[in-house]
């Protein structure tokens, strides 16, 4: 209770000397404007200070007030309406792009969509891999085929390297990012 009843008399004392230099002090006067003028007989552009005039109020260009405006381009209207068109494309980016995308899609490579691989098991010298395609889960070892169409190639934690059949083509698979969530009932 003793240090808590000395900061409140140090607080009083310090609020009475606060009140005390507000009641008496004098309020500040603005300092006194002096002008100095300069001897130089160069001229003067209005709106510009001297080297003499030590920061004065700049003058107002009144010419500048009744200058004309350009005029806005004619396709600004209204910043708030609908955006124009965008601009059409030239002739030659219109031209169809080579015959290669035109192209239909690999069957390989759009059948190795549809499989995932969620992740590996490795037992002594075996490695084997989980690939997911649709509900159907499958083991694989590295040499093996799967759906008769792809052969597991390398299996490693990140990913699994899939090839063709007769090895011309070959897929990468990397681990899928939902492998570790918890499954669904």
């Amino acid at each position: 209770m003793g240090s808590q009843h000395r900061n409140l008399i140090i607080l009083g004392i310090l609020l009475g000397l606060w009140g005390l230099i507000f009641a008496f002090r004098t309020p500040a006067k603005p300092p006194a404007r002096t002008e100095v003028r300069s001897a130089s007989t160069t001229p003067r552009t209005p709106g510009v200070l001297g080297p003499a005039q030590g920061g004065g109020l700049p003058r107002l260009k009144k010419e500048l007030l009744n200058a004309p405006r350009p005029p806005y381009p004619p396709e600004v209207h209204n910043i708030f309406g609908t955006p124009p068109p965008p601009p059409r494309p030239a002739q030659a980016a219109v031209t169809p792009p080579p015959s290669s995308a035109l192209a239909p899609p690999d069957p390989f490579q759009e059948e190795a969509k549809r499989l995932r691989y969620v992740g590996f098991l490795q037992a002594g010298e075996k490695t084997m891999a989980f690939i997911v395609r649709g509900a159907e889960v499958h083991t694989i070892e590295v040499g093996a085929t799967l759906l008769e169409r792809f052969r597991i190639q390398t299996v490693t934690e990140e990913a699994v390297l899939l090839s063709s059949v007769s090895g011309d083509k070959q897929v990468r698979l990397p681990l899928s990012p939902d492998a570790g969530a918890t499954p669904r009932r």
